[in-house]
């Protein structure tokens, strides 16, 4: 009996029919991954609001958005912001201890103190191909040695609707420059206020650092975001130390003295940011927002009625 096999030609149609199969399948599983790593970005905001609660809740004041004024050095956090005094609520105390031990002795422990490269996964977006960033170029040199910068997170908490100002003190929002708020201070209402949202981390280049979301070297609001502009804007944000330009996250290098120093809220999920709420709440706002919501949803005692969002 005579076997009859494939053609050449139904071979070829059967390929291809697998191939459009193949086309057809995989954005269905991109679009499952990226869902996953949303909900694993919601996830870890959802732990930086519980765990601004627990902070609250034993120092009965929420941490400050910066511990020093910008380009200075200000105890006892010098160059420290808000991650650190969260670090304990977050399951990273061995951590925080690191920290504490090393300030009465040494000034510039946010540049010296090797643990500082270590990953904490709660403050990584994992849509962001350039996250976890711990190296970055600088050469300065501290003690004789070169410092690197540390661990860059990708969740930044909100200073408000405005621009920086020459040391981002006294702001519209929750964080700013010595801010110890309470939630009692959030009269606006803690759930129509911004807590926290996203910033794209972005590498060095061969000759410039970039600051956005370095946390142990805090100079100029690195992990804060502002609603002066809606999220994934394409208004560059402003830095006034160096800074590199990717698309995603374009950025603009200012004086010093400028008072225009701010970051927006970017991300890697398509059209939208993840933020959390002061209410401990996650929400993904979209880039579409009105302007003027989004704004009101940033300040924490500004009296404007907020709508859907």
């Amino acid at each position: 009996m005579k076997h009859r096999g494939f053609t050449l030609v139904e071979l070829l149609v059967v390929i291809a029919i697998i191939g459009v199969l193949v086309a057809l399948l995989l954005p269905a599983v991109q679009a499952a991954r990226e869902a996953a790593r949303r909900m694993q970005c919601q996830n870890n905001l959802k732990q930086i609001g519980l765990a601004m609660h627990n902070y609250h809740d034993t120092y009965l004041r929420l941490p400050p958005g910066q511990w020093n004024n910008f380009y200075s050095n200000d105890a006892p956090w010098i160059r420290g912001c808000w991650v650190q005094p969260m670090l304990p609520f977050i399951e990273q105390k061995n951590l925080y201890e690191v920290y504490v031990a090393a300030q009465p002795g040494n000034g510039n422990w946010a540049l010296l103190c090797p643990q500082k490269d270590t990953i904490i996964k709660a403050l990584i977006c994992p849509s962001d191909g350039n996250s976890p960033k711990t190296k970055t170029r600088d050469t300065n040199s501290v003690g004789g040695a070169n410092v690197m910068q540390g661990m860059h997170v990708n969740y930044a908490v909100c200073s408000g609707s405005t621009a920086y100002g020459t040391g981002g003190l006294a702001l519209e929002g929750i964080f700013y420059t010595k801010s110890f708020l309470r939630l009692a201070d959030i009269t606006d209402g803690t759930s129509t206020t911004l807590l926290a949202s996203e910033i794209c981390i972005v590498p060095d280049s061969a000759t410039a650092n970039d600051l956005r979301g370095r946390y142990c070297n805090s100079w100029e609001g690195n992990s804060w975001f502002t609603a002066l502009n809606p999220p994934n804007t394409s208004v560059p944000d402003t830095q006034a130390y160096q800074g590199v330009t990717i698309k995603i996250a374009p950025q603009t290098t200012v004086a010093t003295s400028a008072g225009t120093q701010a970051l927006y809220a970017r991300s890697y999920h398509p059209a939208v940011v993840n933020a959390a709420l002061a209410d401990g709440s996650v929400r993904s706002i979209t880039n579409s927002i009105n302007l003027v919501t989004h704004k009101a949803l940033s300040t924490r005692q500004g009296g404007e009625p907020v709508g859907d969002f």
